[in-house]
């Protein structure tokens, strides 16, 4: 071989041991049972943090989603796997998560059981310790991060949801438009409740947000979820409350003194995720940063 061609292969060992090197940084797709994907694989993986389920809302998708919350942004930040489910106009005309049909309140469910089947893949494949999950959801994805949370408590360590509500409110399509609109008298008391997780929740912490002008989901949707979420966490007391960066923000502990539920309600914000990226769907891009504040009480003490 000449110099030149020894040159050559010694510049092509460098650049294929440089590509070798190099952190693997990407938004990869995916496939499960026939149910796509989207995936973030950080720069720096935490392995022993939780990955992140991502339900999108009506009409959006995983893209948008991801777009819109800056979510993959601040997982690069904190070394976490973000797994983006989609949802499809065949199961649904409007790409919504159907949380209102009764079998989508079950682990066993096809949308539930598939979302948690893809976070599990990724668990193995990248090596992940942490067994539970962090489920983050916008409206209909907020409503079945909490059908996630009370069916299969065992996978979920942390749910945080914008637009959503309080478990089982609705048992059909026609049921949900009127939850939409206002929660049933009691979609926050003792009887829900007991429906969620069999009345108790362990080890696990809520993030509750609410646009108060929301026209689609109706603010008094959060103060149900917050008041059943508060049995099955067994707050104590009292909330602290107080108003940052404009919005009403209340935090909740446990009879240890644990922060383990927090709800935020924004003022001027209708059916939006806060502090959202202007240049995708359902965002208010002046109020607090809904996933910086979701992902650090959700991290808290991890």
């Amino acid at each position: 071989m000449g110099e030149r061609g020894r040159a050559g292969l010694a510049a092509l060992v460098a650049l294929l041991a440089l590509t070798a090197a190099a952190p693997v940084t990407s938004f990869q797709q995916g496939t499960l049972a026939g149910r796509a994907y989207r995936l973030w694989v950080p720069t720096r993986p935490a392995l022993d943090r939780p990955v992140v389920l991502a339900l999108h809302g009506c009409w959006q998708t995983p893209e948008d989603f991801a777009i819109g919350t800056r979510l993959n942004e601040a997982a690069e930040r904190r070394g976490l796997y973000v797994v983006y489910p989609a949802q499809t106009h065949r199961e649904n005309p409007y790409r919504c998560w159907n949380w209102f049909d009764p079998t989508q309140q079950a682990a066993t469910g096809t949308e539930t059981g598939q979302v948690l089947a893809i976070a599990r893949r990724v668990q193995l494949e990248r090596g992940v310790r942490e067994s539970r999950l962090i489920v983050l959801g916008f409206s209909a994805g907020g409503w079945m991060a909490v059908n996630l949370a009370c069916a299969a408590p065992e996978s979920v360590l942390g749910i945080g949801t914008s637009a959503g509500g309080p478990y089982r409110c609705a048992r059909g399509p026609e049921e949900a438009i009127q939850c939409l609109r206002a929660p049933r008298p009691d979609g926050g008391g003792r009887g829900a409740a007991a429906l969620c997780a069999g009345g108790r929740l362990t080890g696990v912490r809520a993030s509750l947000w609410h646009g108060a002008l929301d026209s689609v989901v109706n603010a008094a949707n959060l103060n149900a979820l917050e008041a059943m979420l508060g049995r099955v966490l067994a707050v104590t007391g009292g909330a602290t409350s107080a108003e940052e960066d404009g919005a009403v923000h209340a935090v909740y502990r446990d009879g240890r003194g644990v922060p383990v539920l927090e709800t935020w309600l924004v003022p001027r914000m209708g059916h939006a995720w806060s502090g959202g990226n202007g240049r995708a769907t359902h965002t208010f891009p002046s109020g607090p940063s809904a996933t910086e504040r979701m992902l650090d009480f959700l991290l808290a003490g991890r």
